[in-house]
């Protein structure tokens, strides 16, 4: 059945990106009026997010982010699948990294470095970043269920040279890579709600208590890699801007959740700039203290 399910998902998918950027636009925006006025795919959970984190904004608002969150909901799915037919140089006009030299800086001092982003803007082309950096880049994922689905989503993600690890296999790996003298970079999705069994510490993130992964902060620390956050901007439609900014060179250095803190901040800073980017139908905040 998961063999049956994949392949009518797959082959309308397959079709559908041989057609330019512009022209999956226009279909994003059929399904945003199907997935927000039809539907109303977590409403509620967007809603109730959007209300908690920004107890000042009004009402309208409030409606304005929520209807560009799901426009961009809509677009990210399209920009997600598009790279399935196209080289990285197609690609690089969607997606301009500002500063990779501060990456490279790293790499020439024999750094490696943790990066640690959010579901925010468009993730999903981070997988070009073997293209603009000296170090050899690691992404951390949860396996899906459907192998065939999961399968799909690692190739495109490391279509353009990025490597694959399990979130189970992640230490291993980065230890022995670090152990055979290979620089690398390693990004994480720090944003997601860890199992109420795994929360070590929490924070006050977007006005709001918040448990979270300490996951960077403790590969940064073992291996003494240093920490960078990514900022991810949406310039206009389908196009996307990548900084890097220096949260720590030494986490050595740094006091205990001094980095989660720095990571947690950062992100949070760059919604308040642009709310409307980032995942709000994630269940952030399902796990209360209580």
């Amino acid at each position: 059945m998961n063999r049956i399910i994949f392949w009518l998902a797959y082959a309308p998918l397959w079709l559908l990106t041989l057609l330019p950027l512009r022209v999956l636009f226009v279909i994003s925006d059929i399904i945003y009026f199907i997935v927000y006025r039809l539907v109303g795919y977590r409403k509620s959970v967007v809603r109730e997010n959007l209300e908690k984190s920004f107890p000042d904004k009004t009402t309208i608002e409030l409606r304005k982010i929520e209807k560009d969150f799901y426009r961009h909901l809509c677009d990210s799915f399209m920009e997600w699948v598009y790279p399935l037919h196209r080289n990285a140089g197609e690609m690089e006009k969607y997606y301009h990294f500002l500063n990779p030299e501060l990456i490279n800086t790293l790499y020439a001092k024999g750094k490696g470095v943790v990066g640690v982003l959010g579901h925010y803007g468009n993730w999903e082309y981070l997988s070009l970043l073997p293209k603009k950096i000296d170090h050899k880049v690691w992404a951390i994922y949860k396996p899906l269920k459907n192998k065939r689905f999961d399968k799909l989503i690692t190739d495109l993600r490391s279509k353009y040279g990025v490597h694959m690890t399990t979130n189970t296999e992640s230490i291993r790996k980065l230890m022995s890579e670090a152990n055979a003298g290979e620089i690398t970079m390693t990004y994480f999705l720090a944003d997601q709600s860890p199992m109420r069994q795994d929360i070590k510490y929490r924070t006050t993130f977007l006005n709001q208590d918040t448990p979270v992964f300490l996951g960077p902060e403790l590969v940064a620390t073992k291996l003494d890699m240093a920490v960078v956050f990514i900022d991810i901007r949406k310039i206009r439609r389908g196009r996307y801007e990548v900084e890097f900014s220096i949260l720590s060179e030494h986490p050595r250095l740094c006091k205990p959740f001094e980095i989660t803190e720095l990571h947690v901040k950062a992100l949070e800073a760059a919604i308040i700039r642009d709310p409307a980017w980032w995942l709000w139908s994630h269940r952030r905040w399902k796990h209360s203290r209580n």
